[in-house]
């Protein structure tokens, strides 16, 4: 027997329910996930500080990363040749303990490239003038005049700044990366290379070696 018309539109309806009970819920996910990508793009649009985040970052990746020189004979990449200091070196280079020893002043000029918080858990050694690479990349770049106004003393090394223009620079840090990284950003600033030299070894090496620290009581000016 036939089901009546009245039976065929009921199941009609019901079929038409069913399919809108399914359809209702894939809107709703659909209109979710529209609405979640709008929140992700809208918070990972840069803000001014993020702006200035990623301009500092920029900058300094292009002072401290690729710190090669291209050879002009063959095109390749070579790392500066800087001279490599010890222990025994620094610690023969320091001015004595006594001011009226004629050899009171050192004859190198012995720089620390940590960032403040490191110098105040483990001192400075004695004369080291800091220079923090990490947060200040471009020290060696600043002209004498600004560098004394950012830093408090003379810059290194050149006329208008200390005038000694003839003493061995070298750099240390941590382990001797960072102060690879500022020896040869300093060539590049226009300091001669051959006056240029890392303490490999650095404060762990120092420290290793018992080598005399002082207190560091934060920037000069």
């Amino acid at each position: 027997m036939f089901p009546n018309r009245t039976a065929l539109r009921l199941c009609s309806r019901a079929s038409r329910s069913s399919s809108s009970a399914v359809a209702v819920p894939a809107r709703r996910l659909q209109g979710i996930r529209v609405r979640a990508q709008s929140t992700i793009a809208a918070n990972t649009r840069q803000t001014p500080s993020h702006k200035t985040i990623y301009t500092q970052t920029a900058r300094h990746a292009r002072l401290l990363s690729n710190t090669t020189r291209l050879s002009q004979s063959n095109g390749s990449y070579e790392p500066l040749s800087l001279k490599e200091y010890k222990f025994e070196d620094i610690n023969s280079a320091l001015p004595k303990q006594d001011p009226s020893s004629p050899s009171s002043k050192p004859n190198i000029i012995l720089i620390d490239v940590r960032e403040p918080p490191e110098l105040e858990a483990t001192g400075i050694i004695p004369s080291a003038l800091s220079i923090p690479i990490g947060s200040q990349t471009d020290a060696m770049f600043l002209t004498p005049d600004e560098f004394l106004t950012r830093f408090g003393f003379p810059k290194p090394g050149v006329e208008g700044g200390d005038d000694n223009t003839t003493a061995k620079m070298v750099f240390y840090c941590k382990a001797g990366i960072r102060a690879r990284t500022a020896g040869e950003l300093a060539v590049r600033a226009g300091y001669d290379a051959g006056r240029i030299g890392v303490y490999d070894g650095s404060i762990l090496d120092w420290e290793k070696n018992g080598g005399r620290v002082e207190r560091w009581d934060g920037p000069e000016n």
